[in-house]
């Protein structure tokens, strides 16, 4: 049985380092990826996104993070079926630190409460360094796509 995988970026374009999901997913669409593999901008979805997660082997949610580091830090936090209330309860990457009104926490939460949350899911945070109208990065977040796409790529061979 084929191993299928769902990459989805977070974020808004026009919002300068928000769009750090979604500019991922790009660059992976221009270096292209394996058959078994899901690119999706899903923008600034809502909760509705999780039942689809049950489709997939592996989820991989790329969003932009405010968690005070610095500019263009990767935080990676890997979330397994039963590990949902124990990574909130240590206050990890899927804590409220997502830039949006439904985050990739709460698409998380919902999944696993509705039975469609898939045996693992990795989530990439890239700190920001601003966040306002304009659809470029800063230099420090648009050096992160390339570490970004490099590590994904790591969890798809790894999967394959």
């Amino acid at each position: 049985m084929a191993v299928k995988i769902l990459v989805a970026g977070f974020g808004n374009k026009f919002m300068g380092d928000d769009g750090f999901g979604p500019r991922v997913v790009e660059e992976l669409e221009r270096t292209g990826v394996p058959e078994g593999v899901e690119l999706r901008d899903v923008g600034l979805c809502d909760a509705t996104l999780a039942p689809d997660l049950a489709d997939y082997d592996l989820v991989i949610f790329i969003d932009a993070v405010k968690a005070e580091g610095a500019p263009g830090t990767l935080y990676v936090s890997e979330i397994g079926k039963d590990g949902v209330e124990a990574a909130i309860e240590a206050e990890s990457m899927i804590t409220k630190i997502s830039l949006h009104q439904t985050g990739v926490e709460e698409i998380i939460m919902t999944a696993k409460a509705i039975g469609t949350l898939p045996r693992k899911v990795v989530v990439i945070g890239c700190e920001v360094e601003k966040v306002e109208l304009g659809e470029g990065l800063s230099e420090n977040v648009e050096r992160a796509i390339g570490k970004a796409v490099r590590f994904i790529f790591a969890l798809i061979n790894d999967k394959k």
